[in-house]
């Protein structure tokens, strides 16, 4: 499926790509770093923009793609392996002088069987791979002919691809390799107790707020039904901040923390001896500072562990819930969840906390700015029950809603990141552990 090829030739210049993460900057003195990326979510379309909107709107025909190709499962495991294995050839080349690097470009298979590159040696000073995924309206040729500048993955394997810029280039994926700056704030004695302090005081209002218990209520409700969970994957969470407009990746972790450690003490009512549940966190923003906050905060080292994509979609079985929120749509989760979800439904994760999709096994056509699609319909309604409003009445103190979205939060119509979200638990027949007592 794939080939290398190595080569003297030059290579041409680097690409300025700047969206994402690809090029991180900071100014000397800056106090914080902001880690949002250029990617658009939904929320973020602006619908005054014609040019904006009739690209995220433009609906394609996938139920009629998926069965031009048989119904075949995109991202299989076997597909995410050989990700991986490039991924890792790729990365361990920026160790090396640039004369000593082999791999020149990485070639892969598009749903059209045609093969393209879908990674060329275009930065030399590069020091970070970041694995792009294409949708399943992004691998549409409709949507590539009229809309492809509007995709970063259509547009890098178009790049890639300069002889083939009028094909349809279906592959998967692409690599986007880039010179990442580092901030270092871990290095940084009086930024990390400042990180450290204001994340404590959260913590103390969060362990007191009525949102902690409303959580808790609810997952030792969903444990009597769902099957055991054995590790919870986090996707895109995101990387600390200060700031307010991004601080809600701190409540976010408060709430993931507290699902666990309930979670382990419902479990440990039946097998004392059972193992804790384990935190996997996958998110290209992280910085070392993220690393040592969260596991302090997490208290526990052995059992939490930050990954590369994808080494966290691989590590997907049927003990996980998989947990994400916000995520760009750029990045279809989803709809790999459902690729592995059919080749063998008893395998799928256990429970996925995401965010709120339209799933209708009868709708045909799909936009750009939608997460779900056909094959995403029709897995989840047939191995998932979704648990609706599981979270709709939820919601933050005043005086934690103040500490972490801001004092203007009410002017700003800021809302508790879970009344986004859904719940979807697997059908199962598997063993139920009995039921944490009311405390």
């Amino acid at each position: 499926m794939f080939a290398t090829t190595k080569s003297c030739e030059s290579v041409e210049p680097a690409a300025d790509v700047v969206s994402g993460v690809y090029k991180l900057a900071i100014e000397e003195g800056d106090d914080y770093k902001v880690h949002e990326d250029e990617y658009v979510t939904p929320e973020e379309i602006d619908p005054y923009d014609s040019d904006d909107s009739d690209a995220f709107g433009y609906c394609v025909d996938i139920a009629t793609q998926e069965l031009q190709h048989a119904y075949t499962p995109v991202y299989t495991r076997a597909l995410l392996e050989d990700v991986k294995y490039w991924a890792d050839r790729i990365r361990g080349e920026f160790s090396l002088a640039s004369n000593k690097r082999v791999l020149d470009h990485v070639d892969a298979s598009g749903l059209n069987k045609k093969t393209y590159k879908v990674w060329n040696r275009d930065d030399v000073n590069a020091n970070t791979i970041q694995v792009e995924y294409l949708s399943r309206v992004e691998m549409h040729p409709d949507f590539q002919s009229r809309y492809g500048d509007h995709s970063e993955q259509i547009k890098t394997l178009r790049r890639y691809n300069k002889d083939h810029e009028q094909d349809c280039i279906n592959t998967p994926y692409t690599f986007i390799t880039f010179d990442r700056c580092f901030f270092n704030e871990h290095k940084n004695t009086a930024k990390m107790r400042t990180y450290w302090s204001t994340i404590q005081n959260t913590k103390r209002l969060w362990i007191a707020s009525s949102a902690r218990r409303q959580l808790v209520e609810a997952f030792l409700e969903t444990a009597k039904t769902c099957p055991p969970i054995t590790q919870v994957v986090c996707f895109g969470m995101g990387a600390l901040n200060l700031k307010k407009n991004w601080y809600q990746s701190a409540i976010q972790y408060m709430a993931i923390f507290s699902i666990i450690q309930a979670l382990d003490q419902y479990y440990h009512q039946a097998d004392s001896s059972r193992p804790l549940i384990k935190l996997v966190l996958q998110d290209p923003n992280y910085e070392t500072e993220d690393h040592e906050i969260l596991r302090k905060l997490f208290n526990s080292n052995n059992d939490i562990s930050f990954v590369s994509d994808p080494d966290g979609l691989l590590a997907i079985d049927a003990g996980t819930l998989v947990v994400t929120a916000y995520l760009p749509f750029q990045m279809p989760l989803v709809q790999i969840i459902a690729d592995l979800i059919s080749e063998n439904p008893g395998q799928g994760p256990a429970a996925i906390l995401c965010d709120i999709m339209e799933v209708n096994t009868e709708k045909r056509k799909y936009s750009f700015s939608e997460r779900a699609s056909p094959h995403v319909a029709r897995h989840f309604t047939n191995h998932y029950e979704r648990e609706e409003d599981r979270f709709e009445d939820h919601g933050l103190d005043d005086e934690l809603m103040a500490d972490v979205y801001g004092e203007d939060w009410v002017e700003k119509e800021r809302m508790y990141w879970l009344n986004n979200m859904d719940l979807w638990v697997r059908k199962s027949g598997g063993i139920q552990e009995p039921h944490v007592q009311d405390q």
